[in-house]
Protein backbone atom coordinates (compact mmCIF):
# COMPACT_ATOMS: atom_id res chain seq x y z
CA UNK A 1 0.00 0.00 0.00
CA UNK A 2 1.46 3.83 -0.42
CA UNK A 3 0.23 6.21 1.22
CA UNK A 4 0.72 10.26 0.66
CA UNK A 5 1.30 11.89 3.66
CA UNK A 6 0.75 15.43 3.34
CA UNK A 7 1.07 17.79 6.55
CA UNK A 8 0.55 21.50 7.18
CA UNK A 9 2.67 23.45 10.14
CA UNK A 10 1.38 22.95 13.73
CA UNK A 11 2.04 26.32 15.95
CA UNK A 12 5.56 26.77 15.50
CA UNK A 13 6.60 23.47 14.61
CA UNK A 14 7.22 23.29 10.33
CA UNK A 15 5.34 21.20 8.53
CA UNK A 16 8.67 18.57 8.08
CA UNK A 17 9.14 18.42 11.77
CA UNK A 18 5.19 17.38 11.91
CA UNK A 19 5.53 14.97 9.15
CA UNK A 20 8.64 13.33 11.06
CA UNK A 21 6.67 13.19 14.09
CA UNK A 22 3.64 11.70 12.52
CA UNK A 23 5.13 8.91 9.63
CA UNK A 24 6.23 6.11 11.77
CA UNK A 25 3.06 4.55 12.55
CA UNK A 26 2.36 4.46 8.79
CA UNK A 27 5.92 3.85 7.86
CA UNK A 28 5.35 0.44 9.99
CA UNK A 29 2.53 -0.83 7.57
CA UNK A 30 2.92 0.84 4.40
CA UNK A 31 5.20 2.60 1.67
CA UNK A 32 5.08 6.28 2.84
CA UNK A 33 6.17 9.45 0.71
CA UNK A 34 5.75 12.73 3.04
CA UNK A 35 5.38 15.63 1.52
CA UNK A 36 4.58 19.55 3.29
CA UNK A 37 1.44 21.74 2.08
CA UNK A 38 0.69 25.25 3.20
CA UNK A 39 -2.41 27.33 2.91
CA UNK A 40 -0.08 30.46 2.83
CA UNK A 41 0.22 31.54 6.37
CA UNK A 42 3.56 32.07 7.12
CA UNK A 43 5.71 29.29 5.16
CA UNK A 44 4.55 29.68 1.66
CA UNK A 45 8.40 30.34 0.41
CA UNK A 46 9.46 27.79 2.37
CA UNK A 47 7.04 25.10 1.34
CA UNK A 48 7.49 25.96 -2.30
CA UNK A 49 11.08 25.25 -1.91
CA UNK A 50 10.48 21.39 -1.44
CA UNK A 51 8.82 21.49 -4.48
CA UNK A 52 10.61 23.94 -6.74
CA UNK A 53 14.12 23.43 -5.48
CA UNK A 54 14.79 27.63 -5.75
CA UNK A 55 16.39 29.48 -3.51
CA UNK A 56 15.11 30.02 -0.23
CA UNK A 57 16.33 33.62 1.42
CA UNK A 58 14.41 36.97 2.54
CA UNK A 59 14.15 40.46 0.94
CA UNK A 60 15.21 43.95 3.37
CA UNK A 61 13.12 46.18 3.23
CA UNK A 62 13.20 49.27 5.33
CA UNK A 63 15.38 46.45 8.13
CA UNK A 64 12.09 43.58 8.33
CA UNK A 65 13.11 40.85 6.25
CA UNK A 66 10.26 39.25 4.07
CA UNK A 67 10.72 35.56 3.12
CA UNK A 68 10.93 35.20 -1.12
CA UNK A 69 11.77 32.24 -3.07
CA UNK A 70 13.50 33.28 -5.98
CA UNK A 71 13.69 30.96 -9.33
CA UNK A 72 15.52 31.23 -12.40
CA UNK A 73 13.24 33.87 -13.42
CA UNK A 74 9.97 33.54 -11.00
CA UNK A 75 9.40 34.82 -7.32
CA UNK A 76 7.57 34.40 -4.84
CA UNK A 77 7.36 37.02 -1.90
CA UNK A 78 5.33 35.83 1.31
CA UNK A 79 4.03 39.14 3.32
CA UNK A 80 1.29 37.05 5.51
CA UNK A 81 3.33 37.40 8.57
CA UNK A 82 5.84 40.94 7.40
CA UNK A 83 3.20 43.20 6.90
CA UNK A 84 3.60 46.78 8.63
CA UNK A 85 0.56 49.37 9.62
CA UNK A 86 -0.31 49.84 6.11
CA UNK A 87 0.43 48.45 2.95
CA UNK A 88 3.79 50.63 2.46
CA UNK A 89 5.88 47.52 2.72
CA UNK A 90 4.17 45.59 -0.62
CA UNK A 91 4.96 48.62 -2.19
CA UNK A 92 8.57 48.54 -1.60
CA UNK A 93 8.47 45.12 -2.11
CA UNK A 94 6.91 45.42 -5.18
CA UNK A 95 9.68 48.53 -6.17
CA UNK A 96 12.58 45.89 -5.27
CA UNK A 97 11.52 42.87 -7.15
CA UNK A 98 10.82 45.42 -10.49
CA UNK A 99 14.34 46.02 -10.64
CA UNK A 100 15.24 41.95 -10.97
CA UNK A 101 13.11 41.99 -14.08
CA UNK A 102 11.48 38.29 -13.16
CA UNK A 103 9.06 36.72 -15.70
CA UNK A 104 6.75 36.48 -12.75
CA UNK A 105 6.10 37.28 -9.27
CA UNK A 106 3.32 35.62 -6.84
CA UNK A 107 2.76 38.01 -4.06
CA UNK A 108 0.86 36.23 -0.69
CA UNK A 109 -0.74 39.05 1.06
CA UNK A 110 -2.47 38.78 4.81
CA UNK A 111 -6.13 38.93 5.38
CA UNK A 112 -7.53 40.91 8.11
CA UNK A 113 -5.32 44.03 8.49
CA UNK A 114 -6.44 47.69 8.57
CA UNK A 115 -7.04 48.51 4.84
CA UNK A 116 -5.89 51.19 3.10
CA UNK A 117 -7.29 50.52 -0.15
CA UNK A 118 -3.24 49.66 -1.45
CA UNK A 119 -2.67 53.64 -0.95
CA UNK A 120 0.66 53.29 0.67
CA UNK A 121 1.81 50.77 -1.74
CA UNK A 122 0.81 53.10 -4.32
CA UNK A 123 2.78 55.89 -2.91
CA UNK A 124 6.19 53.54 -2.32
CA UNK A 125 5.35 52.97 -6.22
CA UNK A 126 5.32 56.55 -7.51
CA UNK A 127 1.82 55.43 -8.69
CA UNK A 128 -0.79 58.21 -8.27
CA UNK A 129 -3.75 55.96 -10.55
CA UNK A 130 -4.16 52.69 -10.84
CA UNK A 131 -2.97 52.83 -14.24
CA UNK A 132 0.09 54.32 -13.25
CA UNK A 133 0.26 50.99 -11.01
CA UNK A 134 -0.73 48.87 -14.55
CA UNK A 135 2.03 50.70 -16.28
CA UNK A 136 4.93 50.08 -13.17
CA UNK A 137 3.72 45.90 -13.89
CA UNK A 138 3.12 45.94 -17.57
CA UNK A 139 6.22 43.43 -18.04
CA UNK A 140 5.78 41.36 -15.47
CA UNK A 141 2.60 38.30 -14.67
CA UNK A 142 2.07 39.33 -11.50
CA UNK A 143 0.08 36.54 -9.27
CA UNK A 144 -1.81 37.44 -5.96
CA UNK A 145 -2.74 35.14 -3.50
CA UNK A 146 -4.29 35.04 0.35
CA UNK A 147 -4.82 32.70 2.70
CA UNK A 148 -8.77 32.43 3.02
CA UNK A 149 -11.96 34.70 1.90
CA UNK A 150 -11.63 38.64 3.20
CA UNK A 151 -13.86 40.57 1.13
CA UNK A 152 -13.64 44.05 1.18
CA UNK A 153 -17.25 45.96 1.89
CA UNK A 154 -20.29 44.34 2.33
CA UNK A 155 -22.55 42.74 5.39
CA UNK A 156 -19.17 40.24 6.03
CA UNK A 157 -16.56 42.88 4.70
CA UNK A 158 -13.47 43.82 6.35
CA UNK A 159 -14.45 46.81 8.11
CA UNK A 160 -17.03 45.06 9.62
CA UNK A 161 -15.31 42.12 11.00
CA UNK A 162 -12.26 44.52 12.21
CA UNK A 163 -15.04 46.06 13.95
CA UNK A 164 -16.46 42.81 15.63
CA UNK A 165 -12.79 41.74 16.70
CA UNK A 166 -12.56 44.63 18.49
CA UNK A 167 -9.91 46.53 16.14
CA UNK A 168 -11.74 49.98 16.07
CA UNK A 169 -15.11 51.15 16.95
CA UNK A 170 -18.01 50.66 15.28
CA UNK A 171 -18.05 54.25 14.25
CA UNK A 172 -14.60 54.33 12.73
CA UNK A 173 -15.75 51.30 10.35
CA UNK A 174 -18.33 52.84 9.43
CA UNK A 175 -16.70 55.23 8.04
CA UNK A 176 -14.00 53.70 6.51
CA UNK A 177 -16.60 51.58 4.86
CA UNK A 178 -18.00 54.82 3.39
CA UNK A 179 -14.58 56.06 2.57
CA UNK A 180 -13.32 52.97 0.66
CA UNK A 181 -16.64 52.81 -1.18
CA UNK A 182 -16.45 55.81 -2.53
CA UNK A 183 -12.98 55.91 -3.97
CA UNK A 184 -12.77 51.92 -4.86
CA UNK A 185 -10.26 51.82 -8.11
CA UNK A 186 -11.67 50.86 -12.16
CA UNK A 187 -9.87 48.82 -13.91
CA UNK A 188 -7.05 50.26 -15.84
CA UNK A 189 -5.79 46.82 -17.56
CA UNK A 190 -8.12 43.81 -18.45
CA UNK A 191 -6.71 41.23 -16.37
CA UNK A 192 -5.40 37.72 -18.70
CA UNK A 193 -8.51 35.68 -18.20
CA UNK A 194 -11.12 38.80 -18.50
CA UNK A 195 -11.93 37.99 -14.40
CA UNK A 196 -14.36 40.75 -13.22
CA UNK A 197 -12.94 42.68 -10.70
CA UNK A 198 -15.44 43.42 -7.60
CA UNK A 199 -15.38 45.34 -4.57
CA UNK A 200 -17.08 42.46 -2.77
CA UNK A 201 -15.01 39.75 -3.68
CA UNK A 202 -13.48 37.09 -1.70
CA UNK A 203 -10.25 38.39 -2.65
CA UNK A 204 -10.86 41.88 -2.47
CA UNK A 205 -9.93 42.66 1.23
CA UNK A 206 -6.67 40.57 1.48
CA UNK A 207 -3.90 42.90 2.00
CA UNK A 208 -6.48 45.55 3.09
CA UNK A 209 -7.57 46.18 -0.50
CA UNK A 210 -4.01 46.02 -2.17
CA UNK A 211 -5.35 42.93 -3.56
CA UNK A 212 -8.39 44.74 -5.29
CA UNK A 213 -6.23 47.74 -6.18
CA UNK A 214 -3.15 44.72 -7.97
CA UNK A 215 -6.49 43.36 -9.53
CA UNK A 216 -7.58 46.20 -11.45
CA UNK A 217 -3.90 46.92 -12.72
CA UNK A 218 -3.97 43.69 -14.39
CA UNK A 219 -2.83 41.11 -11.80
CA UNK A 220 -4.24 37.33 -11.61
CA UNK A 221 -5.50 36.08 -8.32
CA UNK A 222 -5.11 32.47 -6.87
CA UNK A 223 -5.57 31.08 -3.64
CA UNK A 224 -2.11 29.91 -1.71
CA UNK A 225 -3.73 26.55 -1.05
CA UNK A 226 -4.56 25.81 -5.00
CA UNK A 227 -0.87 26.80 -5.85
CA UNK A 228 0.91 24.40 -3.28
CA UNK A 229 -1.68 21.56 -4.23
CA UNK A 230 -0.90 22.45 -8.01
CA UNK A 231 2.46 20.71 -6.42
CA UNK A 232 1.11 17.96 -5.05
CA UNK A 233 -1.47 16.64 -7.54
CA UNK A 234 0.99 14.72 -9.51
CA UNK A 235 1.92 12.99 -7.16
CA UNK A 236 -1.51 11.42 -5.88
CA UNK A 237 -0.95 8.79 -9.15
CA UNK A 238 1.08 6.39 -7.16
CA UNK A 239 -1.04 7.08 -4.02
CA UNK A 240 -3.41 4.48 -2.79
CA UNK A 241 -4.08 6.81 0.90
CA UNK A 242 -3.88 10.78 1.41
CA UNK A 243 -3.44 11.56 4.69
CA UNK A 244 -3.70 15.11 5.65
CA UNK A 245 -2.62 16.53 9.07
CA UNK A 246 -3.38 19.66 9.87
CA UNK A 247 -4.38 21.98 13.29
CA UNK A 248 -7.53 23.27 13.48
CA UNK A 249 -10.14 23.47 11.28
CA UNK A 250 -13.10 26.05 10.95
CA UNK A 251 -16.49 25.75 8.91
CA UNK A 252 -14.38 25.34 5.66
CA UNK A 253 -11.73 23.25 4.98
CA UNK A 254 -8.43 24.83 4.13
CA UNK A 255 -8.35 25.30 0.22
CA UNK A 256 -5.14 23.20 -0.21
CA UNK A 257 -7.29 20.03 1.44
CA UNK A 258 -10.30 20.99 -0.89
CA UNK A 259 -8.61 20.65 -3.80
CA UNK A 260 -6.59 17.70 -2.78
CA UNK A 261 -9.56 16.01 -2.04
CA UNK A 262 -10.95 17.05 -5.25
CA UNK A 263 -9.00 15.57 -7.36
CA UNK A 264 -8.31 12.36 -5.44
CA UNK A 265 -11.69 12.14 -5.83
CA UNK A 266 -11.43 12.03 -9.72
CA UNK A 267 -9.45 8.69 -9.16
CA UNK A 268 -11.14 7.24 -6.86
CA UNK A 269 -8.45 7.49 -3.92
CA UNK A 270 -9.32 8.13 -0.37
CA UNK A 271 -8.48 11.14 1.79
CA UNK A 272 -8.83 11.49 5.21
CA UNK A 273 -7.93 14.86 7.31
CA UNK A 274 -6.63 14.28 11.02
CA UNK A 275 -7.04 17.67 12.84
CA UNK A 276 -7.02 19.19 16.05
CA UNK A 277 -9.99 21.24 17.16
CA UNK A 278 -12.60 22.27 14.90
CA UNK A 279 -16.60 22.25 13.76
CA UNK A 280 -16.51 19.35 10.50
CA UNK A 281 -19.32 17.03 11.12
CA UNK A 282 -19.26 13.97 9.79
CA UNK A 283 -22.38 14.18 7.73
CA UNK A 284 -19.93 16.78 5.64
CA UNK A 285 -17.03 14.12 4.59
CA UNK A 286 -19.37 13.50 1.44
CA UNK A 287 -19.45 17.32 0.56
CA UNK A 288 -16.43 17.44 0.82
CA UNK A 289 -14.99 14.39 -0.86
CA UNK A 290 -13.34 13.59 2.48
CA UNK A 291 -13.40 8.67 3.50
CA UNK A 292 -12.76 9.81 7.00
CA UNK A 293 -11.76 12.93 9.60
CA UNK A 294 -10.45 12.40 12.81
CA UNK A 295 -10.00 15.19 15.46
CA UNK A 296 -6.52 14.45 18.20
CA UNK A 297 -7.60 16.93 20.27
CA UNK A 298 -8.71 15.25 22.82
CA UNK A 299 -5.59 13.91 23.46
CA UNK A 300 -3.77 17.47 23.13
CA UNK A 301 -2.51 19.80 20.78
CA UNK A 302 1.07 18.85 20.59
CA UNK A 303 3.21 16.84 18.11
CA UNK A 304 2.73 14.28 20.78
CA UNK A 305 -0.69 14.09 20.56
CA UNK A 306 -0.94 13.74 16.74
CA UNK A 307 1.83 10.73 16.99
CA UNK A 308 -0.63 9.07 18.93
CA UNK A 309 -3.88 9.45 17.31
CA UNK A 310 -2.02 8.04 14.08
CA UNK A 311 -1.33 4.89 15.58
CA UNK A 312 -5.48 3.69 15.65
CA UNK A 313 -5.84 5.50 12.28
CA UNK A 314 -3.15 3.66 10.41
CA UNK A 315 -4.52 0.97 11.70
CA UNK A 316 -7.47 1.08 10.38
CA UNK A 317 -6.56 2.00 7.08
CA UNK A 318 -2.98 0.38 6.09
CA UNK A 319 -3.48 -2.97 5.78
Amino acid sequence: MNVLLVASRLGVAPAEVVLEAVAQPWRDRAEVESVPVSDGVGDLCEVMAFYTGAELGTLDVGGDPVPVLVGDDEWIVDLSSSWGPDSGTLGRVLAAVLEEAPRRLTVNLPVRVIPDLGRAMMSSLGAATVRDVADRLADIDLVVTAASEQALLGVNGLPRWLDRHGVMSAAAAQELERELGASLPTPARRQLLGAPVDAKSPSSGAGGGASLVLQAAGARFAWAGDIVAGAIVPRLAGADLVVYVTGEIELDLPRSLFTISERAGQDGTPVIVVYGEGRLLRHELARFGLSGSYSYAAQGTDLAAVTRAMVPISQTWAR
